[in-house]
């Protein structure tokens, strides 16, 4: 079976939802597909929706747990609809589609460059420091619009996507520029750089568009991430001097992609050499360190829980190409870790008896300043869905 491109939901692959999971525990999650099933639905419905804040239409910043407080709606709406999105496609539940556009409209107001005049419209600044227009932003926001499109069928959705899609050809034609800087108006070849997160975007508005120049697009960022791997495998993304996981799920299934639509051995290689890379590096607890230098020091050693997730779910996308089995048990150690930073009633973790911390998922471990967001969210539970999708339709992992 051939799956298709997708970011959001395992039913963007073409897979359909699981009815009916089985009971039964499994070796490598410790818990049966059910459980997995239900966590997921917590997630959303028991902690996720108590995160939105009914008065702006978006969702809080971090929640501080140990004070009870909620920071006022920040850049975690640009992909919080994530999870919203793909709860959707399983329950058909009208208000998760409707809360995920109304998320995505308060982040487009206050987030997204639309002037007519200016020649980065379709970007999206900095929460923090707004005179900087991210390229990794901007193809998130593709994202989010095209799924919102796909599922409602409103054309400002399209035209929204497709605002900060020339923006992304703008990113490109300034040697893949990962920001631009307004006070300035130049654009800055040091940052994060998320090429993956772009090539993605590219090949989502080929699909909805027929129109093969974003397919161009997305390889002439391919070719660009080529020049880049480093000999050992890894993509230093971070001002070319440092690994970090949020920059890690997105390149690895951008490369994926890109083979099976090209079917150029260069990506899949490239692909599993990065693949390799992780699977060398993964820690006992299925996780990986947050931030590693080029000369292999981990410079921290803190995990950030929400990447572990998106990164099983492009090792999952790997292993449906290559039927190579280390990519399936890495991708299914780092859905068990991901289980493991969940509050849950019968877990060890701290505030467990907060109501509303109950079901969501650490900022950080070990634990740091106690805070949730559901930024970090959206990975878990989409993690949880894509490999509970999977193994619905290939029972024995492919």
């Amino acid at each position: 079976m051939n799956l298709q491109p997708g970011v959001i939901s395992p039913q963007d692959w073409g897979l359909p939802v699981a009815a009916s999971p089985s009971t039964a525990p499994l070796d490598e999650l410790g818990i049966s597909p059910a459980d997995l099933d239900a966590r997921a639905r917590a997630a959303t419905y028991n902690w996720l929706l108590n995160q939105f804040d009914p008065e702006t239409g978006a969702f809080y910043g971090h929640y501080r747990v140990p004070d009870h407080t909620f920071e006022p709606p920040q850049t975690v709406n640009l992909i919080a609809p994530w999870q919203l999105l793909a709860a959707y496609d399983r329950y058909q539940d009208a208000q998760l589609l409707d809360m995920a556009q109304r998320a995505a409209g308060w982040f487009y107001a206050h987030h997204v460059v639309d002037h007519p005049m200016s020649i980065v419209a379709g970007g999206v600044r900095d929460g923090v420091a707004t005179d900087h227009v991210w390229t990794k932003f901007g193809a998130e926001e593709v994202i989010t619009c095209l799924g919102l499109f796909a599922r409602t069928g409103d054309p400002v959705w399209l035209d929204r996507a497709l605002q900060s899609g020339r923006y992304l050809v703008q990113a490109r034609r300034h040697g893949c520029a990962p920001r631009y800087d307004l006070s300035s108006g130049e654009w800055l070849s040091r940052g994060w750089d998320s090429w993956g997160r772009v090539i993605e975007a590219n090949l989502l508005l080929w699909r909805a568009n027929d129109d093969s120049r974003w397919q161009r697009e997305a390889i002439r960022w391919g070719e660009y991430a080529l020049t880049i791997q480093a000999k050992d495998g890894a993509f230093y993304l971070i001002d070319g001097e440092y690994y970090n996981t949020d920059l890690a799920a997105d390149e690895l299934r951008a490369l994926t992609l890109l083979y099976e639509v090209t079917a150029r051995d260069d990506y899949l290689q490239a692909a599993c050499r990065f693949a390799d890379w992780h699977l060398a590096t993964q820690t006992a607890s299925g996780a990986w360190p947050l931030t590693i230098d080029r000369d292999d020091n981990i410079v921290m050693p803190t995990v950030g829980p929400g990447d572990v997730p998106n990164i099983a779910i492009a090792l999952l996308r790997l292993y449906h190409v290559t039927r190579d089995r280390r990519y399936w048990e890495a991708a299914c150690r780092a859905v068990r870790y991901s289980l493991n930073v969940q509050v849950t009633p019968d877990s060890d973790h701290p505030y467990k008896d907060n109501q509303t911390a109950l079901w969501g998922f650490w900022s950080w471990d070990p634990y740091y300043d106690y805070t949730q967001s559901a930024d970090q969210s959206t990975h878990h539970a989409r993690g949880m869905w894509f490999l509970l999708d999977y193994l619905h339709t290939f029972p024995t992992g492919g």
